[in-house]
């Protein structure tokens, strides 16, 4: 039981690194060329695993907070332990992490030589390990590193905390964080629930779109995950009253958007349209 517990958390430990990687990557990629920046990050988390033939089979998810691009963010992952060694057992796995508002993940590799390490009483343990960053989506393509974590895991609790030291490498030459597309559009002409725009434009990278209210009543302007109505809210801009901007901005690979009012009712009634990332 105590290898099950180790090699857990030590999956979780490494798959909340990586938003620490992030952290440094989304300061790196704003200098042109290639950067090296130093980061520090804390986060918390739960893991699970299942042991067959001393082989545990780990799986975890565990949450936090990071610089931006990635902000508050999930991350999740898979990992081997070996749980016939103690009292510290070795492992290795991967994971990604993903910004929660869609806008950018970052792949990691945990790499041997990670290990967690119980206390006599098997209550508490230390956890040491690195992990290699492999690259990303969004602002964070470019990700390159290497991570050191240290934490504390409680086992009765199943609960663990953890801090993140290190240093990441981008390249910022074809990022698409270089790119940046603003597009401006107008909501509520003629106090009719309807964007001047059914379809916008964009190239991969940071889109911002700019809605300025023409209606009485007021708009906003969002943006969802994918086309549908029921698609995520991944970033939303301020309601705002006639004559005044509302803004949205985000960090978007290739693919197909939803920009929407989110005041009530509005969408449902026709204020959305298509936003295409090339």
């Amino acid at each position: 039981m105590t290898g099950q517990r180790i090699a857990a958390f030590v999956l979780a430990a490494t798959v909340l690194s990586v938003a620490l990687v992030a952290s440094g990557i989304a300061a790196a990629g704003t200098t042109g060329g290639t950067a090296t920046v130093p980061f520090t990050a804390s986060y918390s988390g739960k893991a699970t695993v299942k042991i067959t033939d001393d082989v545990a089979d780990i799986s975890a998810n565990g949450s936090g907070t990071a610089t931006a691009p990635l902000g508050k963010s999930t991350v999740s992952g898979t990992g081997k332990g070996d749980a016939s060694k103690q009292p510290c057992v070795p492992w290795t796995g991967s994971g990604t992490m993903t910004a929660a508002n869609g806008s950018a993940t970052l792949r990691f590799q945990v790499v041997p030589g990670s290990q967690g390490c119980g206390d006599e009483a098997g209550k508490i343990f230390s956890i040491v390990g690195r992990a290699n960053v492999t690259g990303g989506t969004g602002s964070l393509a470019n990700a390159s590193g290497s991570l050191k974590l240290t934490g504390v895991y409680d086992r009765g609790a199943g609960t663990f905390s953890v801090k993140f030291t290190g240093q990441l490498t981008t390249a910022a030459g074809g990022s698409t964080a270089q790119a940046k597309t603003l597009l401006k559009i107008t909501g509520g002409a003629k106090n009719k629930l309807l964007f001047s725009k059914k379809r916008l434009v964009a190239k991969a990278g940071v889109v911002t779109i700019a809605m300025r209210n023409l209606s009485n009543v007021p708009h906003n302007v969002a943006i969802r995950a994918g086309t549908g109505a029921k698609s995520k809210l991944i970033a939303k801009g301020k309601v705002v009253r006639k004559g005044k901007t509302s803004t949205v901005r985000a960090t978007l690979k290739k693919g197909k958007y939803r920009y929407v009012c989110t005041v009530r009712g509005h969408e449902k009634a026709g204020m959305w349209g298509i936003l295409t990332v090339k």
